[in-house]
């Protein structure tokens, strides 16, 4: 490093460390002023030690032993390759010059140095030594000279020399020499121009040293030197103008003075000459100089010119004139200056600019203070004599306001144009909380604690036997009362969040404040005191620990152990649903696109899934266990941590419970989530066979995608076998034999997860346990099955005669003949039903519902024909024997029970055989009951009015035929009634005579083996008349149209009891059973229920007139009322689908 950039370097790097330190460094000193001291007195230290370092450095260099030994000494100049010529001379004339002067301290000073540069010649022929040697030493001054470079420019090197020799002043002045007879050069930017070299001189030493300009005469004769000193102060600013003037003037003066003695001598003659060479070449030198002073940018501007002879006798006379004293001292009054480059120039500027922007922020900063001073001081005096309640709120809201700037201020730095020294932030922070404290107090903390402490006393009182649920969630909410008490108390447990929201729930102020107004302001003053609260434990309040005991004991009998493991649970929950992302049916089959195959808009949490029970909720319940959170609840156990009542459990029992818990939700959720899907309905043929070959597919299938991912997320827990485990069971099966010993018994290796998931699992063959997957049924066979139904019904729909093809499968189905469809079928339900209940709808909705859909597609071109069929066979022939008979029709004409016995006698009537022959395959007969096969959505679209109409007329068959011939066995008996004194109940010509004596049971059938008469007629006779009354109906069905007018009221579940009577006005009011038992027998028409009569007594009949019936099965002819008005249907199956 050059010395010469010491100062800059030093200057700049302590400007910069002090920028530094003012911002960073509070490990060093927490005041940035003292940092910025220690900065610049390092670097005042650095700039003072610069020149003994310098020094010292030269001496060493200098005084170095055997820095010289063992080289050979040559020529100087012969060392072409180290150095120029130039700078050997330029060495020689250093060495040179310092032996010369070099006398005692100070020698650098003690004359003035000045520089010669001007007409080579001119100054040869004035001084030769100075040409010679370099420098010339006179008895006032040191005139030195280097001659320009080949660019006609001063030789740097020589000018770097000089600067390093002599750096405070390198020069006192610069003389340019002229030769009056030569023509002064033009100001043009050439090599040759003075104002140039001028410049460049003062570039290269760093300073603006006045200049003199030394014109030199023509020679004499005279060999002794007696002309005068004729010296012309130039004025400053280098005006041509006054410059002009100021030779004239010379020249006035020299022509007075050469005049004023005659005859002349040889001095006045000079002088003479001189006042006439002024004459024509003042102007010139006066253009001359400004013209120097302007290309040298009044850096080294002309201060004065001076007029000597050439002198011959002697070079040693020019050393000897008295210019050289005169130049010397005009030097001395008028001294050169710095240039602005220079480094002591820099430094003094950039300490200049760093005291003047200090100053200015000083300043600025003591103004910013003064009104931040004055901020605060205004808003303490604004709490302290507030006049009211609403303007010391505002006060104190302010006043909070104010601190959290300063706080934040303090936090992070405060602004830039407020610290220089001044800042006093800590202090005014220091001075606001007191106000604050004892206004928070008053207006904040007390309230608040009146409120809780009121709270806490209902609590402690509150009965904890026999609560409902109402009030034991009201005392669960008292634990957050409590809470927030004991943190006013104990600052060390403060949770800022909770606190701040609970004593904004529990503020009051008597200031008329609005409703908005004072809910914002309890949120900020709740909010500002618990955030500070935990740094500032003396605001701690007095706790009242009666009630705080009391509140403990009315919360430990509500919460109890089982609330403090919901929580620990729910904050596991809580943590692990932030970390990982909800399953949906998207990402559980990644790869596969389930559009159009599956749907389902149920989520899985995040927290249980297989990713975050391995990485967290199994560790979370392990420390959780190893913590027993469940004993620790600080704000039920008098603030100490020691376990509670519920401490008793172990660690071990504790992660068991909550391990049991989570698998439980865990299962529950992926139940829900798994029945929750929902198969795409499609409604042709060409659609089905698409969607079962996207199912079956081995690499795109969505439903094996989502099956894998799912058995990935049910191995959750699942133990796994290391290495070793491995091989000693595999020995141990080798050696079995040999060592008889029982087998230690060892976790199962399904995990938690195997009593809900293992059905699945060993249907998809990812149980974990031998031989899973691989009996009858499994996912693989079930999809094998599914490509075989695939590639026939695919065969059919590209098939020339598809319709009859369609049709004949579809019949095979309702005949119940075998087919691939129908295995299928049943094998889906199989495996339907092998995944258990609780997968009941998963299993329906991926194995039933694809088959079911194919099947419908089947099935439902081939309805039409069957409706036809039906219609044809059985509608038709049924509509012609019964639609206007009785009981189907409300006519005087009779049904013949034969024809109706040919159409629904069991097994072999028209109805049953049609049935069997082209339904079997999708009816079946359970007891007296049709049912299709498969319910719900998958079921065929039978017409309800169907299905009630053959169901009927097999129950109705079943219990008439049961010999063979359509009748009824039963037996009645009267019941007496008071105001009858006979009654005789004909039923065709089985009689039933009654005349108020002993009650007995009397076998009847219907109808009757002789039907010649077939009627029947009830006569009666009261006690007040003394003729008969009869009630009659004529035909087969005379009976059955005779219990439409009764009454029936069951006695046990084989007797009734009919009563037949005239109805009054109003008779049903109050029969509220009636209605309900209509629409029962509806549901259950095999039931003994109460009901009306169908059909009113006649008017005559007034007393009622009761008999006990009892049939031998079922409710006996009374099931024949179900025919009446009984219409048959013309198809089997509806129009549309059921909705699915």
């Amino acid at each position: 490093m050059k010395l010469s950039g010491y100062w800059i370097i030093i200057s700049t790097a302590t400007l910069a460390a002090a920028i530094v330190a003012w911002f960073q460094g509070e490990a060093v000193h927490a005041s940035p002023e003292v940092r910025v001291l220690i900065v610049t007195l390092v670097g005042v230290v650095l700039l003072a030690l610069r020149a003994p370092l310098s020094s010292c450095w030269r001496w060493m260099a200098r005084n170095a032993r055997h820095k010289d030994t063992g080289r050979p000494r040559r020529d100087a100049l012969a060392r072409v390759g180290e150095a120029r010529q130039s700078d050997i001379a330029n060495q020689a004339w250093q060495k040179g010059l310092t032996e010369a002067l070099k006398d005692g301290f100070g020698w650098r000073y003690r004359q003035s140095w000045l520089l010669l540069i001007g007409d080579n010649a001119t100054i040869q022929r004035l001084l030769p030594d100075v040409v010679e040697h370099g420098w010339l030493q006179t008895d006032n001054a040191v005139l030195l000279w280097n001659g320009a470079g080949e660019s006609g420019q001063p030789d740097p090197t020589w000018l770097n020399r000089l600067y390093k020799l002599r750096r405070r002043r390198p020069i006192d002045a610069v003389v340019l020499v002229t030769d009056s007879d030569k023509d002064l050069p033009t100001q043009l930017r050439g090599r040759d121009s003075h104002g140039i070299r001028l410049a460049r001189i003062a570039e290269s030493l760093r300073w603006a040293a006045p200049t003199f300009a030394l014109e030199v005469g023509s020679n004499h004769a005279s060999s002794t030197f007696d002309e005068p000193l004729i010296y012309c102060e130039v004025p400053r600013g280098n005006d041509a103008y006054a410059s002009e003037a100021a030779l004239l003037n010379l020249r006035d003066q020299l022509m007075r003075r050469s005049l004023a003695q005659l005859p002349q001598t040889p001095r006045e003659r000079y002088l003479g000459e001189l006042s006439r060479r002024l004459d024509s070449r003042g102007k010139v030198l006066a253009e001359w100089f400004a013209g120097l002073a302007k290309a040298a940018r009044m850096q080294l501007s002309p201060r004065g010119v001076a007029f000597v002879p050439a002198f011959t006798v002697s070079g040693h006379q020019g050393s000897q004139s008295p210019v050289w004293q005169r130049l010397a001292d005009s030097a001395r009054r008028q001294p050169g200056r710095r240039t602005i480059w220079h480094p002591l120039t820099i430094g003094a500027w950039s300490l200049l600019v760093v005291i003047g922007l200090w100053t200015t922020g000083m300043v600025v900063s003591g103004l910013r203070n003064h009104v931040d001073l004055r901020t605060a001081q205004d808003a303490v005096r604004a709490i302290q004599t507030a006049p009211n309640g609403a303007v010391r709120l505002k006060a104190l809201d302010t006043l909070q306001q104010q601190i959290l700037r300063y706080e934040y201020r303090l936090q992070n730095r405060a602004p830039l144009f407020t610290r220089f020294g001044l800042n006093s932030d800590a202090e005014i922070l220091a001075a606001l909380w007191m106000p604050y404290i004892t206004a928070s107090r008053d207006i904040v903390v007390r309230p608040v604690v009146q409120e809780l402490e009121a709270a806490l006393v209902d609590l402690s009182q509150l009965q904890t036997t026999g609560m409902n649920d109402e009030a034991s969630k009201w005392a669960l909410k008292g634990h957050s009362t409590l809470k927030a008490y004991l943190m006013l108390a104990y600052p060390e447990r403060v949770e800022a969040d909770f606190l701040a929201q609970r004593m904004a729930e529990h503020w009051s102020t008597e200031a008329r404040i609005p409703p908005g107004q004072k809910q914002d302001m309890a949120e900020r003053f709740g909010t500002f005191y618990a955030e500070h609260l935990k740094a500032n434990t003396n605001w701690r309040i007095n706790v009242r620990e009666e009630l705080a005991s009391g509140a403990r004991q009315t919360l430990l009998a509500v919460i109890g152990a089982r609330n403090a493991v919901d929580t620990i649970y729910q904050q596991v929950l809580d943590e692990a649903g932030s970390k990982y992302p909800d399953q949906t049916l998207a990402s559980l089959t990644p790869g596969a696109d389930p559009r159009g195959l599956i749907r389902s808009t149920g989520v899985v949490p995040g927290s249980f899934t297989r990713q975050a029970y391995e990485g967290y909720v199994e560790g979370a319940i392990e420390k959780a266990a190893k913590r027993q959170d469940v004993a620790n609840d600080w704000v039920l156990s008098d603030g100490n941590l020691q376990q509670g009542e519920h401490s008793r459990e172990s660690a071990e029992e504790f992660r068991e419970v909550l391990t049991g818990r989570y698998f439980a939700d865990y299962a529950e959720h992926w139940q829900r989530f798994m029945n929750g899907l929902q198969w795409q309905t499609v409604r042709t043929l060409p659609e089905v066979v698409d969607q079962l070959k996207l199912m079956a597919d081995a690499r795109q299938s969505p439903v094996l995608v989502l099956m894998k991912s799912f058995a990935y997320h049910g191995g959750a827990g699942a133990r796994k076998d290391s290495l070793g485990e491995a091989l000693v069971a595999r020995t141990q099966g080798v050696f079995g034999a040999r060592n008889a010993a029982p087998e230690a018994v060892r976790p199962d290796p399904a995990g938690p997860l195997a009593a809900s998931f293992g059905p699945v699992m060993r249907l998809t063959g990812q149980s974990g346990q031998q031989g899973g997957g691989s009996g009858d049924l499994s996912l693989q066979r079930y999809l094998d099955r599914v490509t075989t139904l695939r590639l026939r019904l695919q065969q059919l729909t590209q098939s020339t005669d598809a319709n009859m093809q369609a049709r004949q499968m579809a019949q095979s189905l309702f005949q119940g003949r075998g087919s691939d469809l129908a295995n299928t079928h049943a094998y889906a339900e199989l495996a339907a039903a092998s995944v258990g209940a609780e997968w009941a709808g998963m299993g329906e909705t991926l194995f039933v519902r694809p088959i079911a859909q194919a099947e419908q597609s089947v099935l439902q071109p081939a309805q039409a024909s069957l409706n036809e069929a039906w219609r044809r066979s059985i509608a038709l022939p049924w509509n012609r024997a019964f639609a206007s008979r009785y009981p189907f029709a409300n006519t005087a004409n009779d049904a013949s029970l034969p024809e109706l016995a040919r159409y629904i006698r069991p097994q072999s009537g028209l109805i049953n055989a049609f049935l069997i022959a082209e339904l079997a395959g999708v009816l079946t007969l359970q007891g007296d009951q049709w049912v299709p096969l498969g319910s719900g959505k998958q079921g065929l679209p039978f017409d309800p009015a169907f299905l009630k109409f053959i169901n009927k007329l097999q129950r109705v068959g079943a219990h008439m035929l049961v010999q063979g011939d359509p009748q009824y066995r039963f037996e009645l008996k009267p019941v007496p009634t008071p105001g009858l004194t006979h009654t005789l109940l004909t039923v065709d010509n089985q009689k039933l005579h009654y005349f108020n004596q002993r009650e007995t049971w009397q076998t009847m059938t219907w109808p009757a083996s002789n039907l010649q008469e077939p009627r029947t007629s009830l006569q009666w006779r009261t006690h007040t008349a003394g003729t008969n009354k009869t009630h009659e109906t004529e035909g087969v069905w005379a009976w059955v149209r005779m219990l439409e007018y009764a009454r029936v009221k069951p006695i046990d579940s084989a007797i009734v009891q009919l009563t037949f009577q005239a109805m009054p006005d109003g008779a049903n009011a109050g029969s509220g059973n009636d209605v309900s038992a209509s629409a029962e027998e509806e549901n259950d028409p095999g039931s003994l229920l109460p009901r009306t009569a169908k059909l009113p007594g006649p008017s005559s009949m007034v007393y009622p007139i009761r008999y006990q019936m009892r049939s031998a099965v079922g409710r006996g002819p009374l099931e024949a009322l179900e025919l009446r008005n009984l219409k048959m249907p013309e198809r089997i199956f509806a129009s549309k689908p059921a909705a699915s």
